[in-house]
């Protein structure tokens, strides 16, 4: 143990949550075996909420909003908030109770703790800590004794599934009014699905992604995010392609759930960018005025909606910035790693002609080829270089990633840099890390743009090293 790390400390849970990382190694072998995404998964995180002293019908208290799906269910989950801020300052200002906003969102960019937020900030460190060891002391206790699903159910949840665990704690100490809930991997056996009665659920975009464990086809993926769909609670979606979108319907029927297709918002100014930003717009609008609704928490009028879209912001995704050390150099980073994220990465960057450089690593189990043809495809600009490292930093504990294959030979960085090459003719560099990318980049490149993509680990790197926050 790192005795130089104080105990109880911000640093010392960073360390002992990276404890709670399954490596690379021990999840193929979980994926060879037919993974342990199953009927399991919820019953086990049940156990584990008992264990720490909360039923699962007090997670009721919380007024959950639960969105799922395959791309923008984070940028839904970011206006809603926003959206219920400027809910709580008109209410306010009506001398009404303003309202205290959970939410729990996924991956982080720079720090763990921007996964679990209250009121639009991160808890702070201090109580990042103090959550932290409440939950993972009392996971350690021998007493009361876990209740096990099965002979093989863990001990201990694994990374994610622990920080689901915290979040639901923290929002029943915090007494939040509401709590936004983002699905991390499917729905029917995501840790956040063990919520039984939320106020409203919601679906984002949905497309093929962890086919390894959600299945190959758009049906099964939609069947899986359709999982959070709950008896009698409204559900709304934004438009999906039909196969998806009758899955959906299906599910709704069997719970005798109200769903609500909304179409993307057209008259609106929205704090985040990008043509594609508007269909999650408006499904937050619809998930904030059904929750308003149903929690009688209502507003004299509905003119927080147009507040909350404009001034929402969703760091890491179709984000720009002036590098700090050379001013002439625009960052634009966005987390895109799907055919159909990447393709609207494409379409945002593309709506300037300046000479352009890529930095680029795929998010793991993704396709290179396939995100950097779909790039190649669809970005109407001049690239003139582009540099490949993999999704290693040096900057903190938080970005210590232990479920990727290590690289040193940065074989795959080098793979991409070849069909990038071929596709553009653009000189390659490959570097081992976000560090040197970064360093090689700024030391290089002037009066360009520079587009960082394939990875939010990626993204949340650069924002550390090239600009040092969110």
């Amino acid at each position: 143990m790192d005795t130089s790390v104080p105990a109880g400390s911000y640093l010392a849970a960073v360390r002992d949550l990276n404890g709670l990382q399954t490596n690379y190694q021990i999840i193929q072998q979980i994926k060879a075996s037919g993974g342990r995404m199953n009927q399991h998964s919820i019953p086990e995180f049940c156990a584990f909420l008992e264990k720490i002293g909360h039923s699962v019908d007090g997670l009721n208290k919380l007024n959950v909003i639960h969105v799922a799906g395959t791309k923008g269910k984070g940028s839904t989950c970011a206006f809603t908030q926003s959206i219920l801020t400027q809910l709580s300052e008109q209410r306010r200002a009506e001398g009404k109770q303003p309202l205290k906003i959970g939410l729990f969102t996924s991956p982080h960019l720079i720090q763990v703790r921007e996964r679990i937020q209250i009121n639009g900030q991160p808890i702070s460190q201090l109580d990042f800590a103090k959550y932290f060891y409440e939950t993972f002391d009392a996971l350690r206790s021998p007493h009361p004794p876990l209740r096990k699903v099965s002979v093989d159910s863990p001990s201990m949840p694994m990374y994610f599934r622990f920080l689901t665990l915290m979040a639901y704690h923290t929002f029943l100490r915090e007494q939040v009014d509401v709590a936004i809930m983002e699905v991390g991997v499917g729905g029917e056996y995501d840790s956040t699905n063990v919520i039984q009665q939320p106020v409203v659920c919601g679906i984002a975009s949905l497309g093929i992604d962890h086919q390894n464990s959600l299945g190959s086809t758009i049906e099964e993926i939609a069947w899986h995010k359709a999982g959070i769909i709950k008896p009698k609670v409204p559900v709304v979606s934004v438009e999906q392609v039909p196969e998806a979108l009758k899955v959906i319907e299906e599910r709704a029927r069997e719970n005798d759930a109200e769903l609500q297709v909304v179409k993307p918002v057209d008259d609106v100014e929205l704090g985040i960018q990008g043509v594609h930003q508007r269909a999650n717009a408006a499904l937050a609008t619809e998930l904030c005025r059904t929750w308003a609704q149903r929690t009688h928490n209502v507003a004299a009028s509905d003119s927080y909606i147009a507040r909350g879209l404009q001034l929402a912001s969703w760091p890491g995704r179709s984000q720009s910035f002036p590098s700090p050390r050379v001013p002439s150099l625009i960052w634009h980073v966005d987390g895109a790693h799907t055919v159909e994220s990447i393709r609207a990465c494409a379409k945002w960057f593309s709506s300037t002609s300046s000479p352009c450089v890529l930095l680029f690593n795929a998010a793991h189990n993704r396709d290179a080829r396939m995100l950097l043809e779909t790039l190649h495809t669809h970005a109407s600009c001049t690239f003139i270089g582009a540099v490949f490292c993999p999704n290693v930093s040096t900057q903190r504990a938080d970005s210590n990633n232990f479920t990727v294959q290590k690289d040193d030979e940065l074989v795959a960085q080098w793979e991409s840099a070849r069909v990038w090459q071929g596709l553009t003719g653009n000189p390659v560099k490959v570097v081992p890390s976000i560090n040197e990318a970064v360093e090689y980049v700024e030391n290089t490149y002037e009066d360009v743009r520079v587009l960082a993509t394939g990875s939010l680990h990626l993204v949340g790197g650069v924002l550390d090293v090239a600009k040092g926050s969110i």
